[in-house]
Order: structure tokens, then sequence, then C-alpha cells
């Protein structure tokens, strides 16, 4: 196609093929654009033979980190920016994110428009900043931590591993009391058990 030489270079990372597919799709349909990959991994774009201007990167069904990824995608691909595609509920990642250091990092919800994200896409491809202003507000409308610090300090153990026995000795605590104040942390916020309490507390920046 003539004037493709001219186009803002795509590569598109998402592990769900269904929907990485649709991404792609989407973004083909747009003259100014040509997507030179679709990845299930985003290590693969170190290998890729054209280097994309901007790697879309949408990490919400795995388990990387999304700034962290969105980070070493930079370092590995310099060439590269990176979108990254983000739940609003994502407070975990976004309570981290400098607006002074995006470093060719921009974000957008998952709930955007095609419009939308298209118009994000190419300013970060001209080199402005972007940060979707509804992940800004959900930031600042997420509800109150209603954990305490020691309830923090005991789902934080909890998340690297520790059983409530090993628990319980580093806090100088009982292993009943352990037992006890996970079950109401559990209860606190609404989560099916320790694992759920944990993952529900990552994601909302409480932990």
């Amino acid at each position: 196609m003539p004037g493709r030489s001219h186009c803002i270079r795509i590569a598109v990372v998402q592990d769900a093929p269904l929907y990485r597919g649709a991404l792609a799709a989407a973004f083909r349909g747009e003259d100014d654009l040509d997507v030179v990959a679709e990845l299930p991994a985003w290590a693969q774009a170190v290998s890729l033979p054209v280097r994309p201007d901007v790697t879309v990167l949408d990490l919400d069904g795995a388990d990387d980190d999304p700034l962290v990824t969105a980070r070493a995608v930079r370092r590995a691909v310099p060439e590269s920016k990176v979108l990254v595609l983000l739940a609003a509920d994502r407070h975990d990642v976004l309570a981290r994110i400098d607006p002074d250091r995006l470093d060719g990092v921009g974000f957008v919800t998952k709930r955007a428009s095609l419009d939308h994200l298209l118009s994000a896409l190419r300013s970060l491809a001209n080199g402005s900043a972007v940060i979707d202003p509804e992940l800004v507000a959900s930031l600042l409308n997420r509800p109150p931590n209603p954990l305490t610090k020691r309830d923090r300090e005991i789902l934080a153990l909890a998340a690297e591993g520790m059983p409530p026995d090993e628990i319980a000795r580093k806090l100088f605590l009982s292993p009943g009391t352990v037992r006890n104040r996970l079950t109401g942390i559990a209860a606190k916020i609404g989560a099916d058990g320790r694992i759920d309490a944990i993952n529900r507390a990552r994601r909302a920046g409480w932990l």
C-alpha cells in the first residue's frame, strides 16, 4: 500500500488470541497504522525484524505487573513507546504512576472507545504524554482503605506465602489470633478467603 512506510508501526501484546486479533483488526482498519506483530508475550517483541513505534500492552489476564512490564519493554525495545490498557480498578498500578516520569509509557482504560484508544495511540506515538482521565478519576475516587496497620502487616506476610503459625511467630501473636485476623480481613473487603483477600487488597492499592 502506498505510504505504508510512514505509518505508525504497532505491536499488539495480549495473551488471549481472540481479543488480540480483534485489537489488531481494529488498528489495521486505520490508514496511518501498520500492525507489524501480534504477540502473546511481550518478550517476543525483542526479536521482531521490524521494531514497532508503539507496543500496545494488555496484561490484565496475566500475572505480570503492567507498570514493571511496560518499563521492561522500554528497556528491551527502546525504539517503541508502550501504551498500557488498564482496568480502572487497578489502583495498585495507578498509585505508582509518576506523571513526571512516564518515559514513553501511556495508560488508557480498557473501557475506552475505539476512537479514544486510537487518539491516545497516535498522541503517544507523536511524543505526547498519555494518561486516561478516567484512570486518574478512578484513583482519586477509590474507596477508603478499611485495613488497619496490623491487618496490612498480616496480609502482607500471608501474600509472601507465610502460614499463620509463622506469621504469628514473626509478629509475636498467637496462631489463633492470626487466623481470626485473616478471616476478619477477608470479611472487611468482601473476599472469599485469604487468596482472594490478597488479590483484592493488591488491586485496590491497600497492600
